[in-house]
């Protein structure tokens, strides 16, 4: 079902596309010179359909990268949390093991505590 969903989605998508990359095969002129228009001092000449196509990837990795960055509290909870369930596990398991063995010299009073 999604391999059929993502073909009816997919396909008039790419055909848009790629008719968006035929109709814009001019070149156009990128600059990164406010001042100067004629002979800018950097200037790069690429198709308008690459152009685009930069400018949208570049939005993509803009905005994939302020979300990861977001959710940084979120990823440090959850690694705080994993360290603490596992140090409870801990804590668990060697309850649960009880004492070892009770020795006369563990119930022996302590010579000037108790009388």
């Amino acid at each position: 079902m999604r391999r059929v969903l993502r073909w009816l989605i997919g396909l008039p998508i790419l055909i848009i596309v790629l008719g968006f990359a035929v109709a814009n095969r001019q070149w156009t002129q990128l600059s990164l010179d406010p001042f100067n228009q004629t002979s800018p001092v950097v200037a790069i000449d690429l198709p308008l359909w690459l152009m685009t196509f930069i400018g949208i990837f570049i939005g993509i990795v803009v905005g994939w990268f302020f979300c990861w960055r977001a959710q940084g509290k979120w990823r440090r909870l959850a690694r705080d949390r994993a360290h603490e369930i596992s140090r409870l596990q801990n804590e668990i398991t060697l309850a649960g093991q009880g004492p070892q063995k009770i020795e006369a010299q563990m119930l022996a009073p302590l010579p000037g505590i108790m009388p």
